[in-house]
């Protein structure tokens, strides 16, 4: 309902009301409800907070194992300990030897060789040698490069914990002698 002043003479206007519904029921807000209502949330609140707690409470049998996991897993068992204490042949993994030092020592050299074209080939095309190895168009692995002044690099690779170094002033041929014929074989 609403009230409207005119001057000294108050009207009220009243909102057409629904079907069923009194003019008591107008004035109640909508989420209050009579007191039997209440009564009968309160009691199904109370209803299925007991069922949440029976329901806590109770708990399910552990399934069964099947009876072959026993047997299995004791076999299991015995094969792992048989395998930590005795190993058969077909278990004991021999490491791989590497190369002979005389041989990795002719594989660098020939690797050196390779990567010293590669540096010459850079120079004849750019008038220039490499700044870095990364400038090297094809490198080889292992083998680093170092440019000492504009006209002098060096190769070098660690070969068993020896350095192995060629200076650019130095005969190719001659740093390499018969490597490349005695290699693989």
């Amino acid at each position: 309902m609403r009230e409207k002043s005119n001057g000294s003479r108050t009207t009220r206007k009243s909102h057409p009301t629904p079907q069923g519904m009194s003019s008591e029921d107008q004035l109640r807000p909508y989420h209050a409800k009579s007191g039997s209502e209440t009564a009968d949330t309160l009691a199904e609140v109370l209803e299925h907070a007991a069922a949440k707690e029976v329901a806590a409470h109770k708990r399910d049998a552990p399934k069964r194992q099947p009876k072959w996991m026993l047997p299995l897993g004791i076999n299991l068992g015995v094969f792992a300990i048989y395998l930590l204490i005795a190993p058969p042949q077909w278990v004991v993994m021999d490491p791989i030897e590497g190369p002979p030092p005389a041989e990795q020592l002719r594989s660098y050299q020939v690797a050196i060789f390779l990567q010293a074209g590669s540096v010459e080939m850079y120079r004849r095309e750019n008038g220039r040698l490499p700044d870095r190895t990364e400038d090297i168009p094809k490198t080889s692995p292992g083998v680093e490069y170092i440019r000492v002044s504009a006209d002098v690099y060096q190769l070098f690779a660690d070969v068993n914990g020896e350095p192995l170094v060629y200076t650019s002033t130095e005969d190719l041929n001659e740093f390499l002698g018969d490597a490349l014929s005695r290699l693989g074989g």
